[in-house]
């Protein structure tokens, strides 16, 4: 999923168009539940549709959600799961974000899932190195991609070494094979990186990932490092491994997002009201909308002015919801949203679009 594919959702109208949240699980036994919850989702989904629409209406949507349905394999769900289905267009996602289980139907899809997903995703290499071996694995935060086994890795170290007893006795030349044995992989790796350019995550001893990084023609993408030894480490526990580092990662992304908006505030490009952050969105002056990510707020836009309404029932109705045509209209416009965590944009309200002058 790229964000193409979103803002290009985002902009898909059509009546009904009916978004399926579900909450899943990424092992069994737990995730054998999932199938079981999805088929009540779209069974009351389908009873909500025919209490709105003529049946006519109803049956080719149904058919495309109850295909998808079928065609899921709960043994690889992640956190949650969004179907989307209108007449002319259907499509399921497997996030790694958490969600609630909700139906939404009206003329628009319910994109927020999939920006926090592309938000919190990251896609990365990780590479084992050790004397030995070395390793590469692609992996999205702490789920395993694929590991790539073919005459380039895994890369046994059967050149780069000696057993003369003299040289043995100098480190020099040992640690001279060490990175001429490095500086072979990082070329092989390089042919990955061109294809596919993602940000990478060292794993080794303290010495050996010193040694590789100097080997390293491209400078500038290692993001972290893990100490250890994982030549035999199963792959699927690769990503669990990286784990911690993609959380200092993260947090220091929110640091980030907090000092931007007080960079924005103290220049006087911060806007906090609704009907202000709709207006730069329509005239393209709209840089980035900062939103806590349980931000909801119904109402209605009318002549550029948003008129706010109690959510009286609590039912979060999407259909009424100001927050999706402002985020629609931003992206639509080459501008960036991101969430933040609940309670981080407290003083403004739960929102904040800092312009580009």
């Amino acid at each position: 999923m790229q964000e193409q594919d979103v803002i290009q959702l985002s902009q898909l109208r059509g009546e009904p168009a009916v978004t399926v949240l579900i909450s899943t699980h990424r092992t069994f036994p737990d995730n054998k539940r999932d199938s079981i919850n999805l088929k009540n989702l779209v069974t009351a989904a389908e009873k909500q549709l025919y209490e709105l629409y003529d049946k006519r209406a109803v049956w080719p949507i149904l058919e495309k959600i109850k295909e998808m349905e079928t065609g899921i394999d709960h043994r690889y769900n992640l956190d949650s799961l969004v179907l989307y289905a209108s007449e002319n267009f259907s499509k399921v996602y497997n996030l790694p974000v958490d969600t609630t289980d909700r139906i939404i139907i009206g003329k628009r899809f319910e994109i927020r899932p999939l920006l926090k997903a592309l938000q919190d995703v990251t896609h990365y290499y990780a590479i084992s190195v050790s004397r030995q071996k070395i390793r590469l694995l692609e992996a999205d935060n702490e789920t395993l991609i694929r590991e790539i086994h073919n005459e380039d890795f895994p890369f046994e170290n059967t050149n780069y070494y000696t057993t003369d007893p003299m040289k043995l006795k100098n480190d020099a030349v040992i640690d001279d094979l060490i990175k001429e044995y490095f500086n072979v992989a990082d070329k092989r790796f390089k042919k990955y990186y061109h294809e596919n350019p993602l940000p990478v995550v060292l794993m080794g001893d303290t010495k050996m990932l010193a040694y590789y990084q100097e080997q390293m023609d491209i400078k500038g993408i290692v993001i972290g490092t893990v100490n250890g030894s994982f030549d035999d480490t199963q792959d699927h526990d690769i990503p669990r491994q990286v784990g911690p580092v993609l959380k200092q990662m993260k947090e220091k992304k929110q640091e980030e997002i907090q000092q931007a908006i007080a960079t924005a505030q103290s220049q006087q490009r911060l806007l906090v009201d609704l009907s202000d952050i709709y207006r730069a969105a329509v005239d393209g002056s709209a840089d980035t909308l900062y939103v806590e990510n349980t931000y909801f707020q119904p109402g209605t836009i009318h002549d550029g002015a948003v008129s706010l309404h109690p959510d009286e029932d609590g039912s979060k109705d999407l259909s009424y919801d100001v927050l999706l045509p402002i985020i629609e209209t931003i992206l639509s416009k080459s501008g960036k949203v991101v969430f933040v965590d609940e309670g981080a944009l407290n003083e403004f309200q739960g929102i904040a679009l800092s312009t580009r002058f």
